[in-house]
């Protein structure tokens, strides 16, 4: 029984720290370091900067910054590939405001050629944004955890303000010849 327990306090920690540094929109190893000390946070950005600026074309990206895109709330839909089935027909809601509080997600997935019965799955839950993800520190992660339905987190790279595409469970890009993507309607 306490190791249950252990177990549960272990997990809470871990869910709620994940849910700290989502909302801190630094990359999972930015946040760690700043909560170490700090000291390996502010390394890393002199170094990118010094590699880049070595070439007049590293010169020009390093002084450009990069566009901001806004949150990428609203209606997000598209049909991505399924294993066993014609494709899932995705419609994903994004609720909150600019500021982080109240985000809220309901994913409406049908898969096309089941039976009527067990075609649909929906889910709900909390949303995130996270700047980085392991291809890309500067990419923007949107991260559902559901609450409701599916109780796997996923994860989607925000492509601009109007598209978002799935990434796998270790936050990459899905290495395959087919459309993850979902577009804002």
């Amino acid at each position: 029984m306490k190791t249950i327990l252990t177990l549960c306090i272990l997990f809470s920690m871990t869910f709620g720290l994940q849910q700290v540094q989502a909302q801190s929109a630094m990359s999972y190893d930015e946040w760690r370091a700043s909560a170490g000390g700090g000291k390996k946070a502010a390394k890393k950005p002199a170094k990118a900067t010094k590699a880049k600026s070595s070439t007049k074309e590293g010169k020009a990206e390093a002084a450009a910054p990069k566009t901001a895109m806004a949150a990428p709330a609203g209606t997000f839909r598209g049909t991505i590939p399924c294993t066993d089935c014609k494709g899932i027909d995705t419609e994903l809601v994004l609720n909150g405001d600019a500021n982080g509080s109240s985000r809220t997600f309901t994913m409406r997935q049908t898969y096309l050629g089941k039976p009527a019965d067990k075609n649909v799955v929906v889910s709900s839950g909390k949303w995130f944004l996270a700047k980085g993800n392991n291809q890309d520190p500067d990419a923007m992660t949107l991260q559902l955890i559901p609450t409701e339905g599916i109780n796997d987190m996923l994860y989607f790279v925000q492509v601009s303000d109007t598209e978002i595409k799935l990434l796998d469970k270790k936050q990459t890009a899905i290495q395959r010849n087919h459309n993850y993507s979902l577009k804002k309607r």
